[in-house]
């Protein structure tokens, strides 16, 4: 009898174990677009239920059997699954917003397996864990076919190529809106160093990406996502240090979307440091502010940042010698060429542009710039079918760049004393009334620029999509050059003969305008496993430049001359200055100029975890305002370039793409023809060959030819939930494919080859892996690895001159490098206080490399020109630093 009671007593024990048997159900919940992690969602099944950790991560513990398990987050589409629980089951999911998002619809976002272009996105989190104190570009060299590098090292210098274009090329837009320099097209990242408090994620679409503005997409398109009104609400705090003395201290503020319909978000950060490299010191602020207003169906948001910063700069690469001769010799730089340095052995901090004034550091190269600009959006959507946005934009610049203006003295150390340059200001016997023999000028660069993009988006029928919209913009951009510093002088005397104080403009004072008005519309195909689409898009470009310094023309009657400002003329008694109402300025007027796009490509889905996609594209779009207008700063006369034919590129990619739950890839292709590329920097010629006295000349060839190939792979490999691998590869041939002759203003003409040589100014061949390692919860620890090679100097094709007999000279290949970067963290929730702590070193094994080179550089190597290490001028890559962060959000 005790032994019945005792097996029945085991058996109910066993089967009550057995019924009760539980197994755990995890997985990511992510915006269905971006792919962003969504924090804060709600995981439920029954009265079971749980929230997403910081990284969109979630764990239920379920009994074994059938379940349906909901998921919900504010401003989504709730979504059910219901799952068979028989073993511990990853279950990702992915929810879409409720109305559509306005930034996705203008920015163009590509979708996974949807959008026929080769994409990345950047999440947060990547951001959070890798960024340490660089500006957002330096994170994309984990991007196949991108390179990133420092520059001189200035904070906020970061420059970025994509399949060998550079940023002039490469559309940068936040939230939709471009914000290109609209005379040069470059990207001053110095303006935007606080975005990463606020990006919701950072995609880089390759190729001529998916965006369907007339825009300069060439090598690729970033897109940067701030955090809106579908954000949860949320308070957080963060403080960094780093080394040379790197500090930065961060506050946002994210309400999530109220009851009312309200949301809103707001970020501060002020960093300051001294460099690394020396005299590049820091200092900044960034502010934001976002405010959303959802009623019914529209949705309003005012939005607003900037960032009023100041940084010192090292602008100018330097002889291989003069940072370490070792390695120069290394590299095949004669004993007689490092020799001839007036400094060398001078490390890879050097930079030679500082001195002291006063006991403080003080860096005659100094940028400082601040860009406020203010958004103000309006979407729509009255149905599922319809969706309109609207965007307003205003962009107001104010800043420059300082420079010596007749360099102080050098004392015995290669650095400028700027206590002998005020010396030298006082007044004397040969200086009686104190004028400045040196003094620091600012070459000023101020714009004024706004815009609208309006877009609307129709869904025809269950497969077919229509969006169109315009993009109209207008730009102002005055340029000018004043006295900064006069050194304790009295006055500074111009070029003019003029004596000017300080704050007085000389030299130099132009404005450039740029009208923009475009018209563009996107077709796309959705059904089953086929989506497809065709753009197409065009603008009027209009470009015009007036100059208020050079010498003005008074038109009479009866004759014509010019009036300077120390030159005033007297006809009949008559006085004419450039004040006189019959003065005209020299201005270039109106030039209208068009531009054309078409796009098209298609993706097929091979089975749930395969995909193909194809695209193609042809692009005419007009040349710089640079290259269309010769401003001539310091010339005599304004006028436009003979020869400034549109821009012609023809591209084409194919691409494959795999999915699993542990493993995913993808391999893309590419190849792009380059017609009329024009040169970043137009070369100057003597206007009498014979006269080595004569004026300069600019001269636009805009006939020159580029081919860009290449194949691009990456993948990600996640075997168990603590360990993750990443690698990428990008295998390129960039080639210049083509000889020109150019006609210069005065009828001289302008021969050169540079038929098969390499494009310089990026790695053609890129190695990268990852490794994360997350050994406890909130634990982890990553080791990032990248590998350069084939990266050939930048230089001019136009140097490649027939008659010099250099014609096809292959530029000189810089040597290939690798760097580890290390990042570790802990994240920790008490309660519903989210914490963490940040590790990182950059460059962990402290590496010499050269992370950018220029050829035949006659500012520092004038009388080389044999395309080699010793006629170059480089920047050395930054070496080991670090920064340490604490992080804490209620």
């Amino acid at each position: 009898m005790n032994r019945q009671l005792l097996f029945s007593l085991f058996f109910l024990a066993t089967s009550t174990l057995l019924c009760a048997q539980k197994f755990s159900l995890s997985g990511l919940m992510k915006d269905g677009t971006t792919g962003e992690p969504l924090i804060g969602a709600t995981v439920s099944s029954g009265e079971v239920g749980t929230v997403t950790d910081y990284d969109g991560s979630y764990l239920l513990e379920l009994e074994k059997g059938s379940h349906t398990i909901n998921f919900s987050y504010v401003g989504y589409k709730p979504e059910s699954k219901d799952v068979q629980l028989d073993r511990n089951t990853a279950l990702n999911i992915s929810l879409n917003t409720v109305i559509l998002n306005e930034v996705v619809v203008t920015a163009n976002i590509a979708i996974e397996r949807e959008t026929p272009v080769a994409f990345s996105n950047i999440p947060s989190l990547k951001i959070q864990e890798e960024l340490s104190g660089q500006e957002l570009p330096m994170l994309l060299n984990s991007t196949p076919g991108a390179y990133a590098t420092q520059s001189g090292g200035g904070d906020g210098d970061a420059r970025i190529t994509i399949r060998g274009f550079n940023q002039r090329n490469i559309a940068v837009m936040i939230d939709g809106i471009p914000v290109n320099d609209m005379e040069t097209g470059w990207v001053f990242w110095s303006n935007w160093f606080g975005l990463d408090l606020v990006t919701q994620t950072m995609q880089v679409q390759r190729g001529l990406g998916a965006s369907k503005l007339s825009i300069p997409s060439v090598g690729g398109t970033i897109n940067i996502l701030t955090k809106g009104i579908e954000a949860k609400k949320s308070l957080r705090l963060k403080e960094e240090v780093g080394n040379d003395g790197y500090t930065r201290t961060t506050i946002g503020l994210t309400s999530g979307r109220l009851k009312n319909g309200w949301a809103v978000s707001a970020a501060g950060s002020y960093k300051r440091g001294d460099g690394w490299v020396d005299g590049n010191f820091t200092k900044g602020w960034f502010y934001y502010f976002r405010i959303d207003k959802s009623v019914g169906k529209h949705l309003f948001n005012l939005q607003g940042y900037g960032a009023p910063q100041e940084h010192g700069q090292r602008p100018f690469p330097a002889e291989i010698g003069l940072v370490d001769s070792k390695f120069a010799r290394k590299l095949g730089v004669p004993e007689e060429a490092i020799e001839s340095l007036a400094f060398k052995d001078m490390g890879r901090r050097y930079n030679e542009h500082w001195g002291f004034h006063n006991g403080k550091l003080f860096n005659t190269r100094r940028n400082f710039f601040h860009k406020p600009q203010i958004n103000f959006r309006h979407s729509w959507q009255p149905n599922e079918r319809l969706f309109l946005s609207n965007i307003l934009y205003l962009s107001i610049g104010h800043g420059g760049g300082t420079a010596p203006e007749n360099s102080p003295p050098r004392n015995l150390a290669g650095q400028y004393d700027i206590d002998k340059a005020i010396e030298a200001n006082q007044p004397s016997l040969f200086n009686p009334d104190g004028l400045a023999n040196h003094s620091i000028r600012s070459s000023m660069n101020n714009h004024f620029w706004y815009g609208l993009l309006s877009t609307l988006k129709y869904k025809l029928n269950d497969v077919l999509t229509l969006s169109g919209g315009v993009d109209a913009r207008y730009y102002k951009g005055d340029h000018f050059r004043r006295v900064e510093d006069l050194f304790g002088a009295t006055a500074f005397r111009s070029d003019l003969n003029e004596l000017i104080g300080k704050g007085d403009k000389f030299d130099y004072n132009y404005s450039g305008f740029v009208r923009w008005g475009g018209l563009f519309g996107l077709l796309e195909y959705k059904k089953n496993k086929w989506s497809a689409f065709i753009n197409t898009s065009t603008a009027v470009i209009s470009y015009k430049s007036e100059d208020y310094r050079k010498a003005r023309t008074v038109t009479l009657q009866d004759t014509s001359f010019q009036v300077n400002i120390n030159s005033p003329v007297t006809y009949r008694d008559i006085t004419y200055t450039v004040d006189s109402k019959e003065a005209q300025i020299q201005h270039v007027d109106w030039i209208n100029l068009s531009s054309v796009t078409f796009k098209t490509g298609a993706s097929y889905k091979i089975d749930k975890g395969q995909s193909v996609f194809f695209n193609t594209g042809y692009l005419s779009k007009p040349q710089r305002f640079n290259n269309v207008i010769n401003v001539d700063r310091f010339g005599e006369n304004m006028q436009k370039f003979e020869d400034y034919d549109n821009e012609k590129i023809l591209s084409a990619e194919v691409g494959y793409s795999f999915k699993s739950p542990i493993f995913s890839a993808n391999l893309n292709g590419y190849y792009t023809v380059w017609k009329n590329k024009p040169l970043d920097r137009p070369p100057t010629v003597l206007e009498d060959p014979g006269d080595p006295e004569s004026d300069r000349i600019p001269v636009n060839i805009s006939g020159i030819d580029a081919l860009h190939k290449g194949i691009e792979l990456d993948f990600a490999f996640k075997p168990v939930r603590q360990l993750s691998l990443q690698g990428l590869a990008s295998i390129a041939d960039w080639r210049w494919t083509s000889a020109e002759t150019a006609v210069l203003f005065n009828g001289e003409t302008f021969e050169f080859d540079a038929t098969d040589v390499h494009v310089g100014d990026a790695a053609q061949l890129q190695l990268g892996g990852l490794v994360r390692f997350e050994p406890l919860k909130g634990l982890y620890f990553k080791l990032n690895y990248t590998w350069f090679g084939k990266n050939y100097a930048d230089f001019q094709p136009e140097t490649l001159k027939v008659s010099s007999g250099t014609a096809r000279t292959e530029s000189w290949k810089m040597p290939n490098y690798k760097l580890f970067d290390l990042h570790a963290g802990y994240n920790f929730k008490i309660n519903k206080t989210h914490a963490g702590f940040r590790f990182n070193i950059l460059n962990l094994f402290d590496t010499v490399y050269i992370s950018d080179a220029r050829n035949n550089d006659s500012f520092n190597s004038p009388s080389f020109t044999d395309f080699d290490a010793k006629s170059a001028s480089v920047h050395f890559g930054q070496g080991r630093r670090w920064t340490a962060a604490f992080q804490i959000s209620f």
